[in-house]
């Protein structure tokens, strides 16, 4: 039995996302060339597969439903954010102080006691957990056979907790197969299923 380790990292990640897509090894992007450290979530994800956001017609990981910034177009905005992921009707958007990359802002609708308002606010969350599930909800809206499911529990063969770290209330995660060709993201009543 081939048991699917849980993420726990944006490398990890990267390595799934990898092998369900099989994507080359070679997919360095280029220089982060920035007056300021980007996140190392955001390192990383350039490192293993910054070249997908230089690609046009890439495979949808940076904006098959919401879109993770490519840290070549970062701008810092006048009250010193950086936007690094817009949801993809502009409900709610994430982003970091260059001074504190690691630590996750937000805007919007995001799952906090704030959520009402539209003013960016610092969360007890990192960088690294959004990025996680941007890419990988992406990664399901990317797959070839990718529907809807209304049924608010995991389907019968998908057994394995992929990841479930994301902040909102009702969100039980990602979940796979053992042969790692089912992913399902369930939570909040509703789901997606994908298969490669």
């Amino acid at each position: 039995m081939n048991e699917a380790p849980q993420i726990s990292t944006v490398d990890e990640a990267c390595t799934f996302i990898s092998c369900w897509f099989g994507l080359k090894n070679d997919l360095v992007g280029s220089q982060i060339a920035l007056p300021f450290a980007a996140p190392q979530a955001i390192e990383t994800v350039n490192r293993r597969l910054g070249r997908l956001w230089l690609e046009h017609g890439n495979i949808g990981i940076f904006d098959s439903q919401d879109t993770l910034i490519s840290p070549h177009r970062y701008q810092v905005l006048p009250n010193g954010i950086v936007p690094l992921i817009w949801e993809n009707q502009g409900v709610w958007g994430c982003g970091f102080r260059p001074e504190i990359s690691a630590k996750l802002w937000v805007k919007g609708d995001w799952p906090d006691d704030h959520s009402e308002t539209n003013a960016w606010r610092p969360t007890q969350d990192v960088v690294e957990t959004a990025v996680v599930f941007v890419m990988l909800s992406n990664m399901v809206w990317a797959s070839i056979d990718c529907a809807m499911d209304d049924k608010d529990e995991k389907p019968a063969g998908v057994d394995r907790l992929l990841w479930n770290f994301a902040p909102w209330a009702g969100f039980s995660g990602f979940w796979t197969n053992n042969e790692k060709t089912l992913i399902r993201m369930q939570g909040s009543g509703w789901g997606v299923t994908a298969q490669r």
